[in-house]
């Protein structure tokens, strides 16, 4: 019987230090793999973590410290500048 599922792949630290998540979704028949595709999503640190792989979490937490968090939202908030 073909099922499907999505397991955790992958989580890189950018250097921004946002988390990219890759998933791998797969189409399985018992324990064979039929067919794979990978997805990807980010994280921007202080994100909500509800819901995401333990390995996920684990690195939020050592990585997003109070300093990297206040690093990033004061980044977002200043605009690009562009020279020509």
């Amino acid at each position: 019987m073909l099922t499907e599922r999505s397991i955790f792949s992958l989580c890189e630290v950018l250097p921004n230090t946002t988390l990219q998540v890759r998933l791998s979704d797969q189409i399985v028949d018992g324990e064979a793999v039929k067919a794979s595709t990978f997805r990807r999503y980010c994280l921007t640190p202080g994100s909500d973590l509800t819901g995401q792989p333990e390995q996920v979490v684990a690195i939020a937490n050592a990585v997003w410290t109070p300093a990297a968090v206040a690093a990033y939202a004061a980044a977002s908030q200043t605009p690009s500048t562009i020279t020509q």
